[in-house]
């Protein structure tokens, strides 16, 4: 398998986080799966071993997309979300997750995903091939596979059994999606416009049918996500900490920041990332050094 090379932007705290588990992500193959490389951004799987330690809560801040879980007793479609998704990690496990690329998960539903913003549904709910039997045993034979190549097997199987055609416009949003998480220079709903040749009202409906955002959340997210990478990997970058935990050397400005990222000023930064993170961007920086010095490494 391919291994995901990019930054997983998502993840909440990265430093802590690689102690208490690890966190695996493969591309589907172009040559050998270029169906479902059409559709599916990667493969994730997450394996823990807390045995004797406390549980701890991970958090995540979600991309525009469907991820289809695979894990014991709790297998489901989560459908693209707008707030923080936080998880629980206690004893020790293994989850398989598929991140569909942001239009992606229209090849396997006859819905508008604006129909699952915000909803974590049975897959069997979801996915017309599915009974409540044959997703028990499809969940069976995913988390019984021995190591993360098997269960992407056995997942890709299942996957091609619902596969039908996609919209016509699926790959053209997934192309916007991929441009606005690329282009710094677009951060605002007219940049895309001038980008795609689509007016306002056209994007509006191809997101909210393919991806299930708006255009204007997308680009948002899209800032949130390089803002939260940027403060963690300043925190992950630092040599020396005191003894306090925080990261020495000179600190990334957070001005300069929000004006990097598009925003007007610091304040509206600040508003911004706190009304979705829950923490201001410095309480976040610190908190990143601070659970990254308590954390035990990984059995």
């Amino acid at each position: 398998m391919h291994p995901v090379t990019a930054a997983p932007k998502g993840v909440l705290a990265p430093g802590a986080a690689a102690q208490r588990f690890r966190l695996g992500r493969y591309l589907p193959s172009p040559d050998m799966a270029p169906d479902l490389a059409a559709v599916v951004e990667h493969y994730w799987v997450v394996a823990w071993d807390l045995t004797g330690q406390p549980p701890y809560v991970q958090r995540t801040l979600p991309y525009p997309a469907v991820n289809l879980v695979f894990e014991r007793g709790r297998s489901a479609v989560y459908g693209p979300m707008h707030g923080i998704f936080a998880y629980e990690l206690r004893d020790a496990g293994r989850v398989l997750g598929i991140r569909f690329r942001p239009a992606g998960f229209r090849a396997l539903v006859d819905a508008p995903l604006s129909t699952l913003v915000d909803r974590v549904l049975p897959l069997e709910a979801v996915l017309g091939h599915l009974t409540p039997a044959t997703a028990a045993a499809a969940e069976a034979a995913v988390l019984a596979a021995a190591d993360d190549a098997g269960m992407v097997a056995v997942a890709e199987t299942l996957l091609r059994q619902g596969l039908r055609a996609a919209p016509a416009q699926v790959e053209e949003v997934n192309r916007l999606v991929a441009l606005i998480e690329a282009d710094r220079e677009i951060l605002r709903v007219d940049d895309l416009v001038a980008r795609s040749g689509l007016g306002v009202r056209a994007l509006q409906r191809l997101f909210a049918d393919l991806v299930g955002m708006t255009p204007k959340w997308v680009i948002r997210r899209a800032r949130l996500h390089e803002a939260a990478h940027r403060l963690a990997q300043e925190e992950r970058d630092q040599k020396g900490r005191d003894q306090k935990g925080r990261a020495g050397g000179a600190a990334l400005d957070l001005t300069t920041l929000a004006q990097d990222l598009g925003y007007f000023d610091h304040a509206h930064f600040t508003h911004d990332f706190k009304q979705v993170i829950g923490q201001s961007p410095s309480a976040y920086r610190e908190d990143c050094a601070r659970k990254t010095a308590e954390g035990k490494p990984h059995p």
